[in-house]
């Protein structure tokens, strides 16, 4: 049973996103509860707030000759080489098939994963990555360092999983699932087998860790995780381990 963590995402500049680290945080929500009547989860998958997560002019992306760059996202072969990445934003068609947390969590059970009806998809990080020399073969070993990202230990902590969703063709709204451990210095490691779109993203369960209310977001309760087994990552390190598609899962 994949073990559920209690901390949210750092905020990002949207209100939303703000929203939902105070919220996974268990910050004040004072200023935030009196302007968000009827906000949902569905709001965190909006596209505006998807493509704040992603590659832009904003922040630490460099618009290179063939798309973004990111000193903190590296890739190499299966012999260690470097290979030369580049990102984008997510397209219009990618974005429509993940613009509601209901459409996430379908995603999840397709790939095999039991979901409660108590989990929420936090979104951290997406784009769409792109090989530029053509996709290694065996897949092109990608490394993200969370906190150079934005992604501090206030969002993710070493041991906690994470998932790696990425569309399997552009725009065909399939994705498949990989599972990956955050590592001691906030990085994580996943294999990816093609291009294409991807999206960070961490799981709370209200049942297990944390207990929301889902009108403004409020921390309600907190418990402590009892379980923080990641059984489908394969590989341990010091670091990040490297990451796998499990064909079975459960929250």
């Amino acid at each position: 049973m994949y073990g559920l963590s209690e901390d949210g995402l750092t905020s990002k500049k949207i209100v939303a996103v703000a929203l939902t680290a105070a919220m996974c945080l268990g910050l004040s929500m004072t200023a935030f509860a009196a302007k968000s009547a009827g906000w949902s989860n569905d709001d965190l998958w909006s596209p505006d707030v998807l493509n704040d997560l992603g590659p832009s002019e904003d922040g630490d992306w460099v618009l290179g000759p063939n798309g973004y760059e990111s000193a903190f996202i590296s890739a190499k072969d299966a012999k260690g080489h470097r290979v030369d990445i580049s990102w984008r934003e997510l397209s219009a068609k990618t974005l429509k098939s993940i613009d509601e947390e209901g459409k996430v969590a379908d995603i999840f059970k397709k790939n095999g994963f039991e979901v409660p009806d108590d989990t929420d998809f936090i979104p951290l990080l997406t784009g769409n990555i792109t090989f530029d020399e053509g996709v290694p073969a065996n897949g092109g070993t990608v490394s993200f360092q969370l906190a150079d990202l934005g992604i501090d230990s206030e969002g993710v902590k070493p041991g906690e999983t994470v998932y790696v969703m990425q569309e399997t063709n552009p725009g065909s709204g399939v994705w498949e699932i990989y599972a990956a451990t955050v590592g001691q210095d906030l990085d994580i490691v996943v294999t990816l087998p093609r291009n294409g779109a991807l999206v960070l993203v961490k799981t709370l369960s209200d049942g297990t860790v944390v207990t929301l209310n889902k009108t403004t977001g409020e921390v309600v309760d907190r418990k402590p995780a009892d379980n923080v087994a990641n059984n489908n990552a394969k590989g341990t390190s010091t670091n990040a381990s490297g990451a796998t598609s499990p064909k079975t899962g459960e929250f």
